[in-house]
């Protein structure tokens, strides 16, 4: 017996509006709801919700579940596909996001080929787009 899913990822944000903004219009992301004082949500597919929870609310004491919030920058990584990989530099670009980073993964540093896009969220948080389950088969 074991879990077989990951059902939702947390990320917080001081801004949820701006979170909004950039979830859903910048990675095109489902928001099925709105924006609480507390939080939004986004669907990345059928089986995973993203929430991006207000940390100053998440972490009050007695709420209906734990409290919970972190203070700095969390991470989260987001498959695309790769041929849509170049349409993704130029959407983020497009939306003034910059670039932190890009990596070429392979076979020389013990990766599944792939190739991944870093960059934040207006809070700080490190975004990554990739290409490949870089994570497959051993690892030396």
């Amino acid at each position: 017996m074991k879990p077989y899913s990951i059902l939702e990822t947390v990320l917080y944000a001081d801004d949820l509006e701006r979170a909004s903004w950039f979830y859903g219009e910048v990675l095109n992301l489902e928001q099925p709801g709105g924006v609480s004082e507390l939080m939004t949500h986004f669907r990345v597919d059928e089986n995973h919700v993203l929430l991006i929870f207000n940390p100053q609310m998440s972490d009050r004491p007695g709420r209906d579940v734990p409290s919970h919030g972190p203070r700095g920058a969390g991470h989260i990584a987001l498959r695309i596909e790769e041929p849509e990989y170049d349409a993704w530099l130029d959407r983020l670009s497009s939306f003034g996001i910059g670039i932190e980073q890009e990596i070429a993964w392979g076979d020389d540093d013990g990766f599944d080929r792939g190739r991944s896009i870093y960059c934040r969220d207006p809070y700080g948080n490190s975004i990554e787009l990739i290409t490949a389950d870089i994570w497959r088969g051993p690892r030396g």
